[in-house]
């Protein structure tokens, strides 16, 4: 754990401010956008004026999550007391908007990314935590208690409600790929378990999330399946998606969504790594089975994450891309 403030004070702090722009890294994904949305949907319950600023649209497969609250317009407002990025501790991870973080009075973070280190004023990062959604899930407790020792009547009853635990809910599913990677812990079942009381329906949820698939998507996936590869005797998958694969599946990048987790599920794969062509760059997703260490391999390209999840962008060619990754997972095992 790396944090200079408990999540008591963070709440403290929070209380005291009126105005909070939060901010997550870019393509956000279930966890970043159900912490993000939480935290904003119960500080509008405080009687706070709150966004989350993004610089790009939400992607399309978690669009049904509580997307009301995002905007992209960096004028929301003009002047604010607190910046806070959720499950994210560095500029790296959030570039086109670093200037605005910069412009709150106090910059807070709330993350679960083992490389992130201190970051902003006040911080609290706990890589032990499944998803920074369980985080924000106890800081919005800590906010509660900080309500209810309060003479102001800023809002009746609990501060979580159906909305605000469907976001939570929804992140900590995603982030332990439906509760069945290694960082799922008893809290975490406990966390979710309580979410469901407030009358989360988690096979709605899961049916929107795994069992509502375009043909666009399958056909990209089985492109991207065609071409990967099988390395270092079977203990290593590698695969890649190029604007040209896209446009000949008549699919968008969102589609490629979820193909590492296939690539890792093969059978004898130990490590698997996704390529995605974005514009000049190579965004790079990569996973570990057991007990390899991605987050040291993406640190080789100045990227991070978690042990067993991490990623980097390269700023080459897919070639090269393909190339650079091949020989540092080789150098790795």
């Amino acid at each position: 754990m790396k944090n200079n403030a408990s999540l008591k004070e963070i709440a403290g702090i929070l209380k005291t401010a009126q105005t909070i722009l939060i901010f997550t890294h870019t393509n956000p994904d279930g966890d970043a956008l159900g912490s993000a949305a939480a935290l904003c949907r119960v500080l509008r319950k405080m009687g706070k004026t709150s966004w989350i600023l993004m610089d790009e649209e939400v992607p399309e497969y978690i669009s049904f999550m509580d997307t009301e609250l995002v905007t992209r317009d960096k004028d929301c407002l003009k002047e604010h007391d607190i910046s806070i990025c959720v499950d994210c501790g560095e500029y790296s991870r959030f570039p086109a908007l670093a200037d605005k973080f910069d412009e709150g009075k106090l910059h807070l973070c709330v993350d679960h990314h083992a490389t992130g280190d201190g970051f902003g004023d006040h911080y609290y990062i706990d890589p032990s935590e499944a998803a920074t959604c369980q985080l924000i899930y106890k800081l919005i407790k800590e906010l509660e208690a900080e309500v209810a020792e309060s003479s102001e009547d800023v809002c009746e009853g609990t501060l979580i409600d159906l909305t605000v635990a469907e976001s939570l809910y929804t992140g900590i599913n995603t982030d332990t790929g439906s509760f069945q990677y290694s960082n799922t812990t008893a809290d975490t079942h406990a966390i979710a378990a309580d979410l469901m009381n407030y009358g989360v329906d988690h096979t709605a949820i899961n049916v929107k999330l795994y069992q509502t698939i375009p043909m666009t998507k399958l056909k990209i996936q089985a492109a991207i399946l065609q071409r990967a590869e099988l390395l270092f005797g079977g203990k290593v998958a590698v695969g890649y998606v190029t604007g040209q694969m896209l446009e000949e599946a008549g699919a968008v990048l969102d589609d490629a969504e979820g193909t590492i987790d296939m690539l890792r599920n093969i059978e004898g794969v130990e490590i698997a790594a996704f390529l995605k062509e974005k514009g000049e760059a190579v965004k790079v997703s990569m996973r570990a089975k057991s007990f390899a260490n991605v987050a040291e391999i993406a640190s080789v390209f100045g990227g991070g994450g978690h042990v067993k999840a991490a990623g980097c962008t390269l700023e080459m060619g897919m070639d090269e891309a393909l190339d650079a990754i091949k020989k540092a997972i080789g150098e790795h095992f």
